[in-house]
C-alpha cells in the first residue's frame, strides 16, 4: 500500500512526512484548518522594500530591455543580465550576509511578476538561479564554506542552473542514470553522464547536479548512513546525491542548445559529463540525499517562480485584451457588446483574480517558514500554469486573426505589435516545468491519501495472514466507523473577526461542507477499489482537481475580504462569486465521478488504438512511424 501510486516508487522512498501543519492535508480528511490560511499581515517595512525594488526594476525594464529584441533574436543581450546583477536581482532571496537582497518570498514572487509582466523569458532566467539552481540546495543543505563561497559568487556575478531531467527520465527523477563514483584517494568523486533540458546550461557558471553514487551502509553515530564506495562491486546501490559542478572543468560540455515551440530566449542545454572531477567539498549535504534535496527546491519553483511568472503573463495580456475588445468592431458593433466576448471575458477576469489570490497566498504560507506546503505549492502550479494557458487562449480567440500573427508581422504595417501569439507559445512551458501537471496530480492525491494508507497498510501488505487480516479489518473498523459519522456533522468556523463577514463565512462554509463531502467520497473509493486505486488516475486526478478548487475559493474568499477592507470597493465579490460558482459546479461532477464513471471505457478504447485495432486510421496519407523522422545517416 505504500506503493500505491505505480510508477512512483523511488520518489516515495524519498519522500518524507509532512513536517509542518497543511490545510490540505486537514481538508483531504474533512477537517480544514483555516486559521492556517490567515498568516500574519505581511510587514510594512518589507511590502515598502519590496515595491521599492519593483520600482527600481520597472525603470530598467522599460530603459533597458526590449522584449521583441529577445523574441527576434532568441538572445538576451548580455548587458540585460549584468544589469539585473548590478541590482541585485539574481540575489532576491539570498541572506544580506552572503550578498544577497535577503527579501521575502513574497516580495521575490512579487518582482518575478512584474518581469514576466515585460518579458517571461527574462524572468525565467533570473528565478532559475534562485529557485532551482545551486543558491537554494547550498542555502538550505550546504556547508558553512560551502555558503560563504558559492552564494556571493551566484548573487552579484555569475549564472547557475540545476542538472536533473536526463533524455531516457524526463519527470521520472528517480531513474537518472548519471553516475558519479569516488575515486581511490577519495578527495573526489569521477562523473559520467548526461543531462536534458537544463535551464540556463549553455550560460551559467555553477550547475546543481543531481548524480547516483555508489554506496553502502555503515554506521554513524548510531544511526545507518550512506557511504560512497570507489569500488562497485563493493556499492550496495547508486544513491543520489547532490554536488555543486563548475561548468568550466574539464570533461564538462555543453552538446547542444535545445530550441522549443515557444520561450525562445531561454538558453537550454543538452550537456555531457565525460571523467569530471568533482572535489569532495562540493558534495552538498549527505551522500543519499540527493532525490530528496530536489525534490524539496522544486517545492520553490512550484510555489513561487512558475505562479509568479504565469501571473506575469496573464496580466501582460489583461489590458491589450481589453483593448481589442472595445476597439475591434465587426457588423457595426465593438466586440464588447458581443455576449459570447463577454462571457469569454467574465471567465478571464476570474481566472485571474483566482491566480493572483492563489499565489499570494501560497507566498504568505511559504515566508511563515513553520507550514509544509508541498501540496499547496504543487496546487499553485497546476492551477496557475493551465488557467494561464486557458487565459492566453482566451486573449488569442478575442484578438481573431491578429492574435495568430506575429508580432513583427504586425509591426511592418503600422498595427500594434502585441504578441500574443508568442506568449500562447511560452505558456506551455509552465505547464511542463518543474513537474508536469499529470505528474503532479498523482502526487497531490497521494498526500492526501497519506493517512488512509498508513492506517490501511498492514491491511494490504502482501503475505498478510488471513486471521491478520481480519484482525487489521476489525481495528479499521473500530477507526472508521466513528470516524466516518462524524463527518456528516458541520464543524464551525473559528471565532475570529475575518471569518464573521457574511460573504466571508458563506464561501468558507462551502468549503468545509464540500470537504467533508470530498472525504466520504474518498473513502469509498478507497473501500470500493482497494489496490486497484493505484493504477486508477482517472480518479487520482480528480481527488486533486477537487481539493485545488477547494482551495482556489478559499484564497480567492479571503483574498476579497483584504482588499475590501484596503480599498473599500465591493465589486470585488462579483469575481469571488464567479470563481466560486465555476468551482462549484467541477467539484459536483469530479465527487460524483469519483464513485461512478466511465474512464476504463475510454481507456479500452486506448489500448486498443495502442494494439493497432483501428489501423484504419492511417489511411489517406503517406503513412510514417516515428522513428522514420530520426536523422538519415550520410551514405
Amino acid at each position: 500500500m505504500a506503493q500505491l501510486f505505480k510508477g512512483l516508487e523511488k520518489i516515495e522512498e524519498a519522500r518524507e512526512k509532512l513536517t509542518g501543519r497543511s490545510f490540505m492535508a486537514g481538508l483531504y480528511e474533512g477537517r480544514p484548518d483555516f486559521e492556517l490560511l490567515l498568516p500574519p499581515d505581511e510587514p510594512p517595512e518589507e511590502r515598502a522594500a519590496g515595491e521599492a525594488f519593483c520600482k527600481t526594476i520597472e525603470v530598467f525594464l522599460t530603459s533597458q530591455v526590449d522584449p521583441d529584441e529577445i523574441e527576434r533574436t532568441a538572445k538576451i543581450p548580455p548587458h540585460v543580465l549584468q544589469g539585473l546583477f548590478a541590482l541585485g536581482a539574481f540575489g532576491m532571496k539570498i541572506p544580506k550576509e552572503y550578498g544577497g537582497l535577503g527579501f521575502s518570498y513574497t516580495n521575490y514572487g512579487r518582482v518575478l511578476t512584474l518581469i514576466a509582466g515585460w518579458s517571461n523569458i527574462l524572468a525565467l532566467t533570473v528565478a532559475v538561479p534562485q529557485s532551482i539552481g545551486i543558491a537554494m540546495p547550498v542555502l538550505l543543505f550546504g556547508s558553512e564554506e560551502q555558503k560563504k563561497t558559492y552564494l556571493p559568487l551566484v548573487a552579484r556575478e555569475q549564472l547557475s542552473a540545476f542538472a536533473l531531467t536526463e533524455p531516457v527520465t524526463g519527470s521520472d527523477a528517480a531513474n537518472i542514470q548519471t553516475e558519479a563514483i569516488l575515486n581511490e584517494a577519495g578527495d573526489a568523486f569521477i562523473v559520467n553522464g548526461q543531462k536534458l533540458w537544463c535551464t540556463n546550461g549553455p550560460i551559467a557558471r555553477f550547475v546543481t547536479l543531481i548524480a547516483r553514487v555508489p554506496a553502502k551502509r555503515v554506521q554513524r553515530d548510531g544511526k545507518p548512513v550512506w557511504a560512497p564506495v570507489s569500488d562497485k562491486r563493493q556499492a550496495e546501490e547508486s544513491v543520489h546525491s547532490a554536488f555543486v559542478l563548475d561548468m568550466m572543468w574539464p570533461g564538462v560540455q555543453v552538446r547542444q542548445r535545445c530550441q522549443f515551440e515557444g520561450c525562445r530566449g531561454i538558453e537550454n542545454a543538452w550537456m555531457t559529463f565525460e571523467q569530471v572531477r568533482i572535489p569532495a567539498g562540493n558534495l552538498v549535504g549527505e551522500i543519499g540525499k540527493g532525490l530528496k534535496y530536489a525534490l524539496t527546491i522544486l517545492n520553490i519553483g512550484r510555489a513561487i517562480s512558475i505562479p509568479a511568472i504565469c501571473l506575469g503573463m496573464a496580466k501582460q495580456a489583461w489590458q491589450p485584451t481589453l483593448d481589442r475588445a472595445h476597439s475591434r468592431r465587426t457588423f457595426q458593433k465593438p466586440l464588447a457588446e458581443r455576449q459570447t466576448q463577454q462571457m469569454r471575458i467574465g471567465r478571464m477576469a476570474a481566472d485571474l483574480f483566482a491566480m493572483e489570490s492563489l499565489a499570494h497566498l501560497v507566498w504568505r504560507l511559504a515566508d511563515q517558514h513553520q507550514f509544509d506546503i508541498r501540496i499547496e505549492a504543487a496546487i499553485a502550479k497546476i492551477f496557475c500554469s493551465e488557467a494561464t494557458i486557458r487565459f492566453l487562449k482566451d486573449a488569442q480567440t478575442l484578438f481573431g486573426g491578429m492574435g495568430y500573427e506575429t508580432a513583427e508581422s504586425k509591426r511592418l504595417r503600422g498595427e500594434p505589435a502585441f504578441g500574443i501569439e508568442q506568449l500562447v507559445r511560452d505558456a506551455e512551458m509552465y505547464r511542463i516545468g518543474e513537474g508536469a501537471t499529470d505528474i503532479l496530480r498523482p502526487f497531490v492525491s497521494r498526500e492526501g491519501l497519506n493517512p488512509h494508507l498508513e492506517r490501511a497498510q498492514p491491511y494490504f501488505e502482501k503475505g498478510t495472514t488471513a486471521g491478520r487480516r481480519m484482525a487489521e479489518l476489525l481495528k479499521l473498523a473500530r477507526f472508521y466507523i466513528p470516524w466516518y459519522l462524524k463527518l456528516w456533522k458541520k464543524a464551525p468556523l473559528p471565532m475570529r473577526p475575518e471569518f464573521l463577514d457574511m460573504p466571508v463565512l458563506s464561501h468558507l462554509s462551502l468549503v468545509e461542507r464540500l470537504s467533508r463531502k470530498l472525504t466520504r467520497a474518498i473513502l469509498y473509493a478507497m473501500a470500493m477499489k482497494r489496490e486497484s486505486l493505484r493504477d486508477d488516475q482517472g480518479r487520482q486526478n480528480r481527488i486533486e482537481m477537487i481539493g485545488e478548487d477547494l482551495l482556489i475559493i478559499a484564497a480567492a474568499t479571503l483574498r476579497a475580504r483584504q482588499e475590501e477592507r484596503e480599498t473599500g470597493r465591493m465589486g470585488v465579490w462579483e469575481l469571488v462569486e464567479r470563481v466560486t460558482m465555476d468551482a462549484k459546479e467541477r467539484i459536483t461532477r469530479a465527487i460524483r465521478e469519483l464513485i461512478s464513471n466511465r474512464d476504463e471505457d475510454m481507456a479500452a478504447t486506448g489500448r486498443n488504438a495502442l494494439a493497432g485495432r483501428y489501423d484504419r486510421l492511417n489511411h489517406g496519407i503517406v503513412q510514417r512511424r516515428l522513428d522514420d523522422y530520426l536523422p538519415k545517416k550520410n551514405s
